[in-house]
C-alpha cells in the first residue's frame, strides 16, 4: 500500500478533514504526517482515522501533540546532532513527543533527519553551484570533481556531530520497541549521515529498532551531483531498510515532483522494497490532484510486478 505524506497538505487551505476526505475518495487508504500537521491534535486524528477509515504508516519527526515552539529552523529536528546541549535536548524532547504520537496512532515508524554541519550549512558557492548546475552551466564532471572535495572537508567536520547524533538515537529508541526508527539519506552535502557514515552510527548506536530510510530524490539528486550512486545506498542498507520516500524529479536538481515514466529509476528501486518495507509518496505542494493520483497508480503498477523481498 502506498501512502501519501502531508507534505502535499501545504498546498491547499481546505480544513484537515477535508483534505483526508478527498485523498480517500480518490483512493488514498493511508497517510505519513509530518511537520505540516504539527503539532497533532490527537482527538481529531483519531476521529478521522476512524470516520473515514485511513490508517497512519509512519510519522516523520517533527509531528507530535508537543506544542513547545521549535528553535528557529528546525522543524524536522536536525538539533538532534547539535553540538549546542540545549538545543540537543530540546530536539530529543521533539524525537521523543514524535515517537509517543506515533504509537497513540498506531503508525509502525518514525522517520528521522540526523542533522547537519553547520559550517557547511553555510556554504554559500555550493548553493551558487547548485543553481548553476541546475541550469546546465556546469558539466556532470567537473561538479563531481567540486563536490568530493567539499564532501572530504565536511566529513572533517562532522564526526563530533556523529557523537551527538547517537547520544540523541540512544535516549529515545529504546523506549519505543514497538517502532522502528528510520535515518533519512540527504539532499545535501552537509547533512548527515553519508553513505559510509551511516553504517557507523548503526553499529555505534547499536539499536535493534534503528534502521535506514531510502528518499529516493535525495538518493538520486547525490548521484547526479557525483558523491555517490543512487543504487549504492540501497546495496549497503537494504538490510535495514526501513521505509521509502517515493517521487520523481523536474531535471538534475528539483525533486518531489508526482512519479512519472522516466522521473526516477523505480524498477531499480522496486528490487529492495521487502514485504515489511513502509512506502510513502512525498510529494511537493506545487503537484495538482491528478498528478498525484496518476503517480500514484503508475508506482503501484511497477512495485506489484514480479517478485517482492521477504521481510526480515
Amino acid at each position: 500500500m502506498l501512502a501519501l505524506s502531508t507534505a502535499w497538505f501545504a498546498r491547499e487551505e481546505l480544513p484537515l478533514a477535508d483534505l483526508f476526505s478527498l485523498l480517500v475518495k480518490h483512493g488514498f487508504q493511508a497517510f505519513e504526517l509530518n511537520y505540516v500537521v504539527h503539532p497533532v491534535d490527537l482527538e481529531e486524528m483519531r476521529r478521522l482515522q476512524q470516520e473515514l477509515g485511513f490508517t497512519i504508516t509512519s510519522l516523520h519527526n517533527v509531528c507530535s501533540t508537543l506544542r513547545e515552539p521549535l528553535a528557529p529552523d528546525d522543524e524536522y529536528g536536525d538539533n538532534i546532532a547539535s553540538l549546542n546541549e540545549e538545543e540537543r535536548q530540546q530536539a530529543v524532547l521533539h524525537l521523543r513527543s514524535t515517537a509517543e504520537t506515533a504509537v497513540q496512532l498506531g503508525a509502525r515508524a518514525v522517520v528521522i533527519h540526523a542533522g547537519f554541519v553547520p559550517a557547511a550549512k553555510e556554504d554559500a558557492e555550493y548553493r551558487q553551484l547548485r543553481r548553476a548546475f541546475a541550469r546546465g552551466e556546469i558539466p556532470p564532471s567537473a561538479m563531481a570533481e567540486i563536490m568530493r572535495k567539499k564532501v572530504a572537508q565536511r566529513k572533517e567536520m562532522g564526526r563530533p556531530h556523529l557523537e551527538r547524533l547517537v547520544k540523541s538515537l540512544r535516549e529515545v529508541c529504546p523506549h519505543f520497541p514497538e517502532l522502528r526508527f528510520g535515518i533519512e539519506c540527504r539532499y545535501h552535502y552537509y547533512g548527515l549521515p553519508d553513505l559510509d557514515e551511516l553504517a557507523e552510527v548503526l553499529a555505534e548506536a547499536d539499536l535493534p529498532n534503528l534502521g535506514y530510510w531510502h528518499d529516493c530524490g535525495h538518493a538520486q539528486v547525490q548521484e547526479n551531483f557525483g558523491i555517490c550512486r543512487h543504487q549504492d545506498w540501497l546495496e549497503r542498507y537494504g538490510h535495514c531498510l526501513v521505509g521509502v520516500h517515493l517521487h520523481g524529479m523536474a531535471d538534475h536538481v528539483h525533486d518531489h515532483y508526482a512519479p512519472a515514466p522516466g522521473n526516477m529509476p523505480f524498477e531499480m528501486i522496486r528490487t529492495y522494497i521487502r514485504l515489511d518495507t513502509i512506502q510513502v509518496l512525498e510529494l511537493g505542494k506545487f503537484n495538482d490532484l491528478e498528478s498525484i493520483v496518476a503517480g500514484r497508480d503508475y508506482l503501484q503498477a511497477i512495485f506489484t510486478r514480479g517478485e517482492v523481498v521477504p521481510a526480515g
